[in-house]
């Protein structure tokens, strides 16, 4: 992994057990607010770097690639939509079965474009 990738990680990983304790807990602190408010920006900032990123990488990917990772991002987003769908049978809600399914699908399918380094990049 490059090293920017594990800082990003470990970033993630600590601002989401403070979102969690001050959620879970019910902090009602204006540090705690402002806490959960950036997190939430920060959320929304790595998803649009991350579908930048995607987009980024899948130019230098042979088309017999690039067709195997959709044709996996279309295979799990009908699995996920289906569980999703159907654990939730007697309430559908199709605008959060849908979100979860993309989400999981982008993840599993591209996860490594955008936080692993190609045999082709220089390790520094």
């Amino acid at each position: 992994m490059r090293k920017l990738s594990i800082v990003y990680l470990i970033i993630f990983t600590i601002t989401t057990i403070i979102t969690l304790f001050l959620v879970y807990k019910d902090v009602n602190h204006p540090f705690a607010t402002a806490m959960v408010r950036g997190y939430a920006i920060f959320l929304i900032l790595s998803l649009l770097c991350f579908i930048l990123a995607i987009l980024w990488k899948a130019q230098s990917l042979s088309r017999q690639e690039l067709q195997s990772r959709a044709g996996r991002f279309i295979l799990y987003f009908i699995i996920f939509f289906g569980l999703s769908f159907l654990l939730n049978f007697d309430e559908p809600n199709l605008y959060k079965s849908i979100s979860i399914a993309i989400g999981m699908s982008l993840g599993l399918s591209f996860f490594d474009l955008v936080l692993l380094s190609t045999k082709s990049e220089p390790s520094k």
